[in-house]
């Protein structure tokens, strides 16, 4: 991590290393909130309810795209608590009320079709998808930083004693 504060609350400490991870690049920011909307979305309108997704995910990095857009010295945007505070609360406003929207919006007999159709599909995208962006992630910052990403998947177990 390239900020880690001094304070920071309860189950902040995943947030703010995927804040972190984006490296101050919006599209970044915005592209991994993204990823995770759909799957929020799609639990939204199936099931009714919002995912932690929502609070660590989504509207963390929308806020921080936003900010980023005219500023992208980290200093002055995505570590002002103040200026988080205020582009996040006006993200989490849209996006809350996007999702409460949809999810009343879809009448109940397609809330059956949406629960066997919606739910799987997120969680595929989250749980085979998204890792394999990680991965390829890892591999580029260690491009980046003259170290295999991907080094344990290379040496096999005996190496390890």
């Amino acid at each position: 991590m390239f900020h880690a504060p001094t304070t920071q609350g309860m189950g902040a400490f995943r947030t703010l290393g995927e804040l972190n991870s984006c490296e101050g690049d919006p599209a970044s920011h915005f592209s991994f909130g993204l990823g995770f909307f759909f799957n929020a979305w799609a639990s939204s309108v199936a099931a009714g309810s919002f995912t932690q997704d929502v609070d660590h995910r989504i509207i963390p990095n929308w806020g921080a795209a936003a900010l980023m857009l005219k500023n992208r010295n980290v200093g002055e945007t995505l570590h002002d608590p103040k200026k988080m505070a205020i582009s996040c609360g006006i993200i989490g406003m849209i996006v809350v009320a996007f999702l409460n929207l949809t999810a009343s919006s879809v009448p109940e007999a397609l809330q059956v079709t949406a629960v066997k159709v919606l739910v799987p599909a997120a969680n595929l995208l989250v749980n085979t998808v998204m890792p394999v962006i990680f991965w390829l992630a890892a591999i580029d910052a260690g491009k980046k930083i003259r170290l295999l990403g991907d080094d344990f998947r290379r040496r096999r177990a005996a190496d390890y004693g």
